[in-house]
């Protein structure tokens, strides 16, 4: 019977057709280019959502460096509601500002990035099939809209991709760690992909295993254990000193989006995902061939590709935010397993068609063209061209600065909007890059636009219904003229927007009517979402009709109650408050809730809270700690346990002044018998309040002395 054997092609042979196979890919890469340069001078879009918190935290390496804060850098404050990230790609982003556009600027950054990806996946695919192929296999994945779209965007992901793959090209070559210089090589690529963004450890799994296996034979563990050192030494300084605070962040990211790995069709979501966005053909026809791979060199390290793409399926389908930027670097070994498989014109074929989605993707002349099938509906042609729309981001950044009250060190804006490109991360970074210090961007909350000098609406449409929970509401009650907000807040200004959209400025209304006008009033219980009140004594100074405020206002409170922490004998001295009363009846001390419209100063002249009172609030608010006892004697010492664990903790608080902060100084902690080290909280943010106007609590607070002493805590 005849076999089918491969017979190598001569050493001139191969050696030709690797350097026309470099040749076409030099010209790929030189056509992405031009592609690439085209579209930064056509687009006028700024960043999206993460793109903006990425190019955001570029600028705080930048500033921190620029002005000698190696500390600040360092210890870079994470955004609210993000893990810290690694510094390695943000740091080459700092570039970017040197541009007058540097959020186009910054795509240049990720072109080397590419460049990077298709080298690597060339070497991955010669060899296992050293032919014209594979510059096929770039072509099949660097092409896909799924890469063009990272390309485009300021994202840490196609970093992720690039690094992904040559760590797996270098690994291969170093034939399970049996030579130094490609282990090596890996190493520092594993360290590189570790100080770009965390989760570049689940794409490594299939490479863990080859370094236990390493163990097999004393020349490769010695080789692997000094290729896993340097790794090691390069990551360990970064992630040690922000291990505190990371995993907490980690697991709150992770549930964005959350969809339950249990819930029907939860694992076939990347695959639905993948299909459109790399391309159907190139999705179907790469699984199967990684399942089937018919490697012409090298089939015993085939196992290595499938685990890799196995592995990284199966890790991201059980992490609830399901994105598939995040599985990307996963998907690789499609391409090579594509060409492994099958004939050269279907591979040359496929490739083609790749090339003409890589050009409409960036000309959008074509589609997205679904078509609708049993059980599938696969989509080509998806595109996403260059825009020339104006957001009105900077225009309405001007006109806050220019219409805010100079007297107030910061003004907040509450956005309701979260659209693609009108959201707070994007106005945010704005701000930050036109150096205009005063505004600043908040959220929606229960109370709508407390504190909040100006209110900007996107009207009608607020964003996608997925991400805009609770703001269709709070639009309606800015629309409703017979709410508190159409007496605070007035219009002043409104622009269109390129998805036939408003933007609509408020801002609060100057020369209000007095609220009451009374010396004083007396509520013996009070209550205002989380606050109860009990004995409660308001006195109210003079009237300043001018700015809408009185000049003085004190509270006197016998008991108050604060999400659950009791308070007791508070005496508090308001400086410069305006509110809005909400009344039920048509009687102007009648209130069943106030707005604070603004506030300069809050003197907290007297507080007493008890031991049992800080426990009982702990144990209820910390979700997962239960506190069996609580001391309060020069400093706070706990101990209970945190989700099953024992834990204990010793903290003292002082008040520290340039800027005036209260710090919360952690002296011990133990947790499952274990003493954490002090050094883990260092520089964490949050253990430090501010005392100073911020765009949380936009007024200074005075507090004239904190006493912890016989079981209580108070002030003075």
């Amino acid at each position: 019977m005849a076999q089918n054997i491969y017979v190598p092609p001569s050493q001139g042979t191969n050696r030709k057709t690797l350097v026309f196979s470099l040749l076409g890919l030099v010209l790929f890469l030189g056509a992405e280019a031009l592609l690439l340069r085209s579209y930064i001078r056509t687009d006028t879009r700024p960043p999206s959502w993460d793109q903006s918190i990425h190019m955001e935290i570029a600028l705080d390496y930048r500033e921190a460096l620029k002005d000698g804060r190696l500390s600040d850098a360092w210890y870079l404050a994470p955004k609210p509601g993000m893990p810290p990230f690694p510094p390695a790609y943000h740091l080459l982003l700092t570039r970017a500002y040197g541009s007058s556009d540097p959020a186009h600027a910054a795509l240049w950054v990720n072109w080397f990035y590419l460049a990077l990806l298709s080298v690597s996946i060339f070497g991955l695919a010669w060899r296992f099939r050293p032919d014209e192929t594979a510059l096929a296999a770039a072509v099949l994945f660097v092409a896909s809209p799924a890469v063009q779209d990272l390309l485009t965007t300021q994202l840490v992901d196609l970093p992720m991709v690039a690094l992904a793959a040559a760590a797996y090209w270098a690994l291969l070559a170093s034939d399970e760690f049996m030579r130094w210089i490609p282990a090596l090589i890996f190493g520092v690529l594993h360290a590189a992909g570790m100080l770009h963004k965390w989760s570049f450890f689940s794409y490594m799994f299939p490479a863990y295993l080859l370094a236990l296996r390493a163990f097999r034979d004393k020349r490769s563990a010695v080789v692997m254990l000094t290729a896993a050192a340097v790794s090691a030494g390069l990551i360990v300084p970064w992630y040690s000193a922000h291990l505190a605070l990371l995993p907490s962040r980690l697991v709150q990211a992770s549930s964005d989006f959350a969809i339950s790995v249990w819930t029907p069709g939860a694992w076939f979501v990347y695959a639905s995902q993948a299909s459109n966005a790399i391309g159907p053909m190139v999705w179907l026809l790469g699984t199967i061939g990684l399942l089937a791979p018919q490697h012409k060199r090298n089939r015993d390290q085939g196992w290595v590709l499938l685990a890799w793409f196995a592995t990284s399926y199966i890790f991201w389908t059980v992490v609830p935010n399901r994105q598939l930027r995040f599985l990307l670097p996963g998907l690789v070994p499609i391409a090579v397993g594509f060409i492994s498989t099958w004939p050269k014109p279907v591979t040359w074929g496929v490739a083609a068609f790749q090339l003409v989605t890589l050009l409409n993707f960036f000309g959008g002349w074509v589609g997205p063209v679904t078509l609708s099938l049993p059980f599938i509906s696969p989509q080509f042609f998806v595109n996403r061209p260059a825009a020339k729309e104006d957001w009105k981001t900077e225009e309405i950044l001007r006109r806050i600065e220019a219409e805010r009250d100079p007297a107030t060190p910061i003004s907040n804006v509450t956005l309701v909007a979260n659209d693609e490109y009108f959201n707070a991360p994007t106005f945010h970074w704005m701000q930050r890059r036109l150096g205009l210090e005063h505004a600043r961007m908040r959220g929606v909350n229960r109370r709508l636009s407390e504190l909040s000098e100006f209110v900007l609406l996107k009207d009608p449409k607020v964003g996608p219904p997925s991400v805009v929970s609770g703001l269709p509401e709070a639009a309606a009650e800015i629309r409703d003229p017979r709410t508190w907000f159409s007496r605070a807040y007035e219009e002043i200004a409104r622009w269109p927007l390129p998805d036939s959209n408003n933007a609509i400025l408020y801002r609060q209304r100057r020369g209000l009517k007095k609220p009451y006008d009374g010396k004083f009033l007396v509520y013996q219980h009070y209550a205002a979402g989380k606050v109860v009140v009990k004995d409660l004594k308001a006195n109210f100074g003079p009237w300043d009709p001018q700015r809408s405020v009185y000049t003085t206002m004190s509270l006197n409170v016998g008991q108050l109650n604060i999400r659950g922490l009791i308070l007791n004998g508070t005496d508090i001295d308001l400086v410069n408050v305006g509110f809005i009363p909400i009344m039920k009846k048509e009687r102007e001390d009648d209130w069943v809730d106030i707005r604070l419209l603004r506030l300069e100063r809050l003197r907290i002249k007297s507080l007493d809270v008890g031991a049992d009172e800080l426990k009982a609030f702990l144990s209820e608010r910390v979700k997962g700690l239960s506190v069996d006892e609580l001391s309060l004697d020069k400093t706070v010492r706990i101990s209970g346990s945190y989700n099953g664990k024992p834990v204990s903790a010793e903290a003292g608080l002082q008040l520290l002044d340039a800027p005036r902060r209260l710090k919360i100084d952690i002296k011990s902690v133990r947790l499952a018998g274990l003493t954490v080290p002090l050094s883990m909280f260092k520089e964490i943010k949050e253990l430090t309040i501010p005392l100073y106007p911020n765009p949380e609590t936009p007024f200074a607070i005075e507090l004239p002395g904190l006493t912890i002493a016989g079981g209580r805590l108070t002030i003075p």
